[in-house]
This record gives C-alpha cells, structure tokens and sequence, in this order.
C-alpha cells in the first residue's frame, strides 16, 4: 500500500484462510507496458546462466559488459561498494529515471563499469 493508503487488492479472491489475496499494487507504481528490452533481457539472463551450469561452470555471474552479454566472476559484487548516485540518475520525486542526456550512458543505469 502506499503511505496513508489502502490496502490494493487485484480481485476479491481469498486464499484458503479466508484471508483478501493481495495484488495489484504493480499496475499502480509500473512506469508502463514492458517493452521488448524488459523480455530479451531476463531470457538472455536466464539462457546464459543454464549455459554456464550445463558447462560445470559456477561462481559466476551473467551481465550486460559495455553492451555485451557476458559473464564475470562472482567477487565482483563485493569487490567495491557500489553506490547509486541518486542525484544523478533519479527524479526522486516522481520515482523514475532521469532523461536529460543518454549519449554515452549505459543501457541499465549503473553505478561503475564491470
């Protein structure tokens, strides 16, 4: 729910409690309809992950390397601490992303290159 509000519900269904079945809140926060970048990437992901298991490879993380698939080892997220500049790359009061400039900006917004 959001601060001071309702709880959302998606439909009037209950589960087997008795108890409203949340749901919902997505369509309310969502900045709109996936687009095709929100579908190949998590299949890519995922296609490349099973790729890395099925090769006995493990400690290792799929990413997206200056706008490549790729992999990198796994101590590469606690290597450095990574900070978000939010200033930088945020519209805090309207939740989303700033779009002031995209030339040389990543694909996904991140804090260092990989």
């Amino acid at each position: 729910m959001f601060e001071g509000g309702e709880m959302v519900y998606e439909k009037m269904e209950t589960d087997a409690y008795g108890h409203a079945k949340l749901g919902g809140i997505g369509d309310l926060v969502r900045g709109g309809d996936p687009d095709s970048i929100d579908s190949i990437v998590p299949m890519a992901f995922g296609n490349l992950a099973l790729d890395l298991i099925l090769k006995g490879i493990d400690g290792r993380l799929v990413v997206l390397k200056n706008g490549r698939y790729d992999n990198v080892p796994l101590d590469v997220i606690t290597f450095t601490k990574k900070l978000v500049n939010v200033s930088q790359f945020y519209e805090t009061e309207r939740y989303r992303p700033r779009y002031e400039n995209f030339e040389l900006k990543p694909l996904f917004i991140m804090t260092s290159e990989l």
